[in-house]
């Protein structure tokens, strides 16, 4: 879910308005509106507080929603180099710059990716006997959507 507001971002300003994805990245996505919404989503204190809340109330899905948005920031954090979210707001604006990236070569990008992929592949299979048909469809796709966008971003 953290990423759900990239996508947003993307869909709306490559589809709906044509922009081309260099202008997306340099421009769209640093506009105050998305960048505060996009680290807000990814910041550690905040999803930690969500569980937190979702602990209190003793409610399953708000404690397993805000866990993995949790897990999703503390993945991110070591994988993200030029475009490190804030990932400690409110309390503090500092962006970990970790030498790797999950898209960038010159930061390890395509084997940082290939590793997210497989460990993508890996949890596919510890869910798959776990959910329904449409469960099913959607881990497939998410296999789908991860072979493509590797073939596009590193072996094109």
């Amino acid at each position: 879910m953290p990423d759900v507001p990239i996508v947003v971002l993307y869909v709306s300003e490559h589809y709906l308005r044509g922009l081309p994805d260099e202008r997306i990245w340099s421009e769209s996505y640093q506009k105050p509106f998305w960048i505060n919404l996009i680290h807000g989503v990814h910041s550690v204190p905040l999803t930690l507080l969500g569980v937190l809340v979702g602990l209190g109330l003793a409610a399953p899905e708000l404690t397993a929603f805000f866990a993995s948005a949790l897990l999703h920031a503390l993945e991110d954090l070591p994988v993200h180099n030029r475009d490190a979210h804030r990932h400690f707001l409110p309390l503090s604006h500092y962006r970990f710059i970790s030498p790797l990236s999950y898209w960038d070569v010159a930061h390890h990008g395509k084997t940082v990716a290939l590793v997210e992929a497989l460990l993508v592949l890996v949890a596919a299979g510890f869910i798959w006997p776990r959910v329904s048909t449409p469960g099913h469809a959607a881990l497939v796709a998410v296999g789908v959507w991860y072979a493509f966008n590797y073939w596009k971003t590193f072996l094109r």
